[in-house]
């Protein structure tokens, strides 16, 4: 009987849950995964704990909501305590980033709170966009 169940649930699963679709890539997707590498200069703790303060329910939101995004992670600077990098990598740019991630409510409302540390002169924000062409290295062991 449980081998029967496990038999059953993969079958669901492979042929009617909308949950593989959400996980899986595209198949007709054929672009690279596209990855953000965004960094923060604070004028002070204050503001980077402010930036941390609205920053955590959006990675928080990020990780459920939206499984095409890989990789969305705030990193501290080991030499500079008012530095930290945003680390973001996307299944693609098209789909996941452009139309899943900035269309997102939690995404629009975070977009202000942080151009208004910038614009207050709290933080220097600067990055770079990046395509995974998988051609050298890798990102994970799995």
């Amino acid at each position: 009987a449980i081998v029967s169940l496990a038999v059953m649930a993969t079958i669901f699963y492979t042929q009617f849950s909308p949950i593989k679709q959400a996980f899986s890539p595209p198949a007709s997707s054929q672009e690279p995964a596209f990855s953000l590498l965004v960094t923060l200069e604070f004028q002070d703790l204050e503001s980077k704990q402010e930036f941390l303060k609205f920053m955590t329910p959006m990675a928080n939101y990020v990780r459920e909501k939206e499984p095409t995004t890989l990789s969305y992670q705030v990193l501290q600077s080991d030499q500079d305590p008012l530095q930290v990098m945003i680390l973001e990598r996307y299944a693609d740019k098209e789909s996941a980033y452009l139309k899943i991630h900035k269309s997102s409510a939690e995404f629009l409302a975070f977009r202000p709170k942080l151009q208004g540390l910038a614009k207050d002169g709290k933080v220097k924000i600067s990055g770079h966009s990046y395509l995974d062409e998988k051609s050298v290295g890798f990102m994970d062991r799995h």
